[in-house]
């Protein structure tokens, strides 16, 4: 962009661009902040509502983690403590727990404590806490609460909760997480490396929705050739362009007063070819990237189809790309959930064979690998009995061969006959 003379006073309104989180101590604060203007985990949440893929890949995801909710294999053995356990653990909050833990990285239970045993784990809102300083040992004794950390101002006091195992056995924290390598305070989700891509597909979505709405171009160029008016009455007269045209979210537009149009700011722009095609390549590798950045192994799994097949034709591939995206995606996640129920069971002295009930459709299960019977239940999550086992089709044939009776040869002797009756049914 060129002027023609320095007496035009310009303005340009861009988009924010992404930033990596920065995680930082700061002498005057008790507790560490995470991103810039400590709003991290709001970013990442307006990324998930915002970004239609990134939605749908995490809806499914947890579903998938959830299945059915949790079982025991040892149930049956154990049943008053497997009923403990259902009562410490409501399944609304399991599952407000699992998806806090897929969206952000993190999730929460709150403990409640009656004498030394837990009598209630909770789901508390991980986005609402922020890890306090280490203690000298390198430790997290503890997360401050605030109920929006946008609003937070150094006047305001915030509510000191202690971890598990740190606090005085009244209400304690238990935050689900993984191991993040560089990363001590806090973990970030697994998919961080595909947001910039879930931001994208959500520009893109804003910008089409807004140049439909408004038919105004991204590199419009507004000339006001009467004058330069004072600083005050400039912005209001930009304010109110842009809202005008724009919108909230709109495009990039030039506002230029010059004196006269002589001065007039001029703009070489270079076109956009081939507009439609360039958008339907964004929005196809923002969606390549963030099945990437989920570990999501077909498109299909989300109900997408990447040729002119139909949904038959595919069964073959559905079925194997469910087999592996259940162990490398959804089983991890399981296994990661139900260690940390078991640390918090242990403390009421209570040990089962936790496992979550799969959602899968039993023909995707292999159990050609599953030995014993609690290997079978807990791949396909359906109860088996001891009283029943199952039959297989050779021992099926042979009982009902043997309830048929035999034929009646002249090697048999008749011993006593008589008719049927009611008083002789048995």
């Amino acid at each position: 962009m060129k002027t023609k003379t320095k007496q035009s006073d310009i303005h340009i309104l861009e988009l924010s661009k992404y930033e990596k989180p920065e995680i930082k101590e700061e002498a005057n604060k008790d507790f560490v902040s995470l991103g810039e203007d400590n709003n991290y985990y709001q970013d990442v949440i307006d990324r998930f509502v915002g970004s239609t893929t990134n939605h749908s890949a995490i809806n499914g995801i947890v579903n998938q983690i959830y299945g059915k909710g949790l079982g025991a294999l040892n149930a049956s053995q154990k049943p008053d403590e497997y009923a403990q356990m259902m009562s410490i653990f409501k399944p609304k909050d399991v599952r407000c727990v699992i998806q806090d833990l897929k969206i952000l990285g993190e999730g929460a239970f709150q403990l409640t404590y009656k004498g030394d045993k837990i009598v209630k784990a909770t789901h508390f809102p991980r986005q609402t806490l922020r890890a306090e300083k280490c203690n000298d040992k390198g430790e997290i004794e503890a997360y401050l609460y605030h109920h929006n950390w946008t609003e937070y101002k150094t006047s305001d006091k915030l509510t000191r909760i202690p971890v598990f195992g740190k606090g005085n056995k009244k209400n304690e924290l238990y935050i689900v997480r993984k191991y993040v390598t560089g990363f001590h305070y806090y973990s970030l989700p697994d998919y961080c490396a595909a947001l910039p891509y879930a931001l994208l597909e959500e520009l893109i979505a804003t910008y089409q929705i807004n140049d439909c709405e408004n038919g105004f171009s991204g590199t419009s160029i507004i000339n006001f050739a009467n004058g330069i008016p004072d600083k005050e009455k400039r912005e209001n007269i930009k304010s109110n362009v842009l809202n005008k045209l724009t919108g909230a979210n709109g495009d990039k537009v030039i506002v230029s007063f010059n004196p006269d149009k002589d001065s007039a700011t001029t703009v070489e722009q270079i076109a956009l070819n081939d507009a439609p095609q360039h958008y339907e390549y964004l929005s196809r590798e923002c969606t390549s990237k963030i099945m990437l950045g989920h570990r999501i192994t077909s498109p299909l799994l989300l109900g997408l189809r990447d040729g002119n097949g139909g949904l038959g034709s595919n069964s073959d591939e559905i079925e194997t790309a469910s087999l592996l995206f259940d162990n490398v995606t959804i089983k991890p996640y399981q296994n990661l959930m139900i260690e940390a129920l078991d640390d918090i069971l242990a403390v009421n002295d209570i040990a089962l064979k936790l496992y979550f009930k799969t959602i899968q459709p039993l023909e995707f299960i292999d159990t050609t690998n599953a030995i014993t019977k609690e290997q079978k239940e807990e791949e396909t999550g359906l109860e088996l009995s001891d009283e029943r086992p199952e039959l297989l089709d050779d021992e099926a044939d042979l009982l009902l061969e043997h309830l048929k009776g035999e034929e009646i040869t002249d090697e048999w002797e008749l011993v006593d006959a008589r008719e049927y009756s009611e008083d002789n049914s048995d």
